[in-house]
């Protein structure tokens, strides 16, 4: 038994199915959560791991600290962070009224004596994004 199977969850098994011919059987086992155990022989207990659940668990986890947000501290000067907003503010009410995704948008922006000015803006429209918004005026 690999360590894989011993750190599994175990779950009711629902039904065996024998599959295969003589001298090749398999015997694929129905789990109450969903999943599948193939084995070559036929488990002993109505209980058995279910590798597929630990690889979803894990799988989960993973994601979820690879979505998980972390906040980036720039020191006690916020002007920065306060700038930064702007320019995405700008870009969530641009994309707000055109209905595009706000990837499709770049705000040009300097800094003149200190202070932020937003230059302009580029919008980048596919052709679906055009024909939506000429049909509409």
């Amino acid at each position: 038994m690999t360590t894989e199977r011993r750190q599994a969850p175990r779950r009711k098994v629902k039904s065996v199915e024998k599959t295969g011919s003589w001298g090749k059987f398999q015997y694929v086992h129905h789990l109450a959560c969903g999943h599948t155990e193939t084995r070559k022989r036929l488990a002993p207990s109505d209980e058995i791991a279910c590798v597929q659940c630990l690889r979803e668990e894990q799988k989960r986890e993973e994601m979820r600290t690879l979505t998980r947000i972390s906040p980036i501290f720039y020191g006690d000067d916020n002007s920065f962070i306060d700038e930064e907003l702007k320019i995405e503010r700008t870009r969530a009410s641009l994309a707000s009224k055109f209905g595009i995704p706000l990837d499709a948008i770049d705000v040009a922006s300097e800094y003149v004596l200190s202070k932020l000015i937003i230059r302009g803006a580029t919008i980048y429209l596919s052709a679906l994004d055009v024909d939506k918004l000429t049909k509409n005026n």
